[in-house]
């Protein structure tokens, strides 16, 4: 089991089947994926700042058609609700372009697949020389020709979120259906594999929604998708996490964000657009990493992270716990999030 930088993500591969799915993500650009790996995992410790993000999260869209009960949009106002424009989105993916950036994240606040022109969008992507575009879905939109449209367009990466088996998933993903949605993901692989695409797919689960029988998910998931990955449940309402104080967070010299608006933001938890750096309708990209992203680096530095009301309520930053697990007969370290005590009445 491997997790994240940040301990909130765990991934269920082999150490065999991380090393096939890695060998697939670098296919083509092998020293650029080598490239890109080592300043992603090293850099930021390092405090080495990348000429240009090594990702850029573009929010595709801030609409979502779900209801789930674990989702920050269920307690929480993002501000916005709206599909990205499509001259704002080319100017954006050029400049990546221009400066070779590796992925392409299409994520965040809303569901991308519901983007009318995301084949498109993906399509632009890749022909600028974006070395990498994934995708995060909810899966509801997918059909055998939206499959179809983005594997030809050249998606590298599909991550479809779907918490638990039967019963636990109908009552975390309302209102999609269980069986539907798994005949969903069947068609992305089988999709996939009719057309021989180097689309590696993956699935991730809320860790209450699996926590029952998580052999049971994880076996069957591993059947249909080529990686399997839990998170361990957030919980959104204010004050709920403890955050530590010695934390830097890696993802300032990783990524940056855009919103479906063209609001750059620090963070893609940056759920209600609280501190928003500027807009990439009147700033580039670079500029917005050299300057506005650097801003926030250099007050990380300087120890003032908890003054942004966003780092402070964050859980990536929070203090964690360990947790043991066995999960195929290991024993494995898991995490959990130290939460504050419920004021009493």
């Amino acid at each position: 089991m491997r997790r994240s930088e940040t301990k909130v993500q765990f991934s269920c591969e082999s150490r065999w089947e991380y090393l096939c799915n890695e060998w697939r993500r670098g296919k083509g650009k092998p020293l650029a994926y080598l490239a890109n790996r080592y300043a992603w995992n090293y850099w930021p410790a390092r405090r080495k700042t990348a000429s240009f993000p090594l990702n850029v999260d573009i929010e595709a869209s801030s609409v979502c058609q779900l209801k789930c009960t674990h989702c920050f949009r269920q307690c929480l106002d993002i501000g916005e609700n709206r599909f990205m424009d499509m001259d704002l989105y080319r100017s954006i993916v050029e400049e990546c372009g221009r400066h070779g950036l590796f992925t392409l994240k299409f994520s965040m606040r809303g569901e991308p697949l519901l983007h009318p022109e995301i084949v498109e969008m993906v399509r632009l992507a890749k022909a600028s020389g974006v070395k990498e575009v994934w995708i995060n879905t909810n899966g509801g939109p997918v059909t055998e020709e939206l499959a179809r449209g983005l594997m030809r367009a050249g998606v590298d990466w599909i991550t479809m979120s779907f918490d638990g088996l039967g019963a636990h998933y109908e009552a975390v993903r309302i209102p999609l259906r269980y069986e539907e949605s798994l005949e969903k993901l069947r068609t992305l692989r089988r999709v996939r594999d009719a057309l021989n695409a180097n689309t590696l797919l993956n699935v991730q689960a809320i860790w209450s929604s699996i926590a029952h029988d998580p052999q049971a998910y994880i076996s069957l998931m591993k059947s249909i998708v080529d990686r399997v990955a839990y998170n361990p449940d957030m919980h959104f309402d204010a004050g709920t996490h403890v955050p530590d104080p010695a934390f830097v967070c890696p993802r300032l010299w990783q990524r940056l964000c855009i919103t479906s608006s063209g609001a750059y933001l620090k963070c893609p938890s940056d759920f209600t657009m609280a501190e928003v750096l500027g807009n990439a309708r009147d700033t580039g990209v670079k500029q917005a990493w050299d300057q506005l992203q650097g801003r926030q680096r250099e007050l990380h530095l300087a120890g003032r992270r908890l003054e942004s009301p966003v780092c402070a309520a964050c859980h990536h930053g929070a203090l964690k716990q360990a947790v043991e697990l066995v999960l195929d007969g290991q024993p494995h370290q898991d995490y959990t999030y130290v939460r504050r005590p419920k004021e009493q009445p």
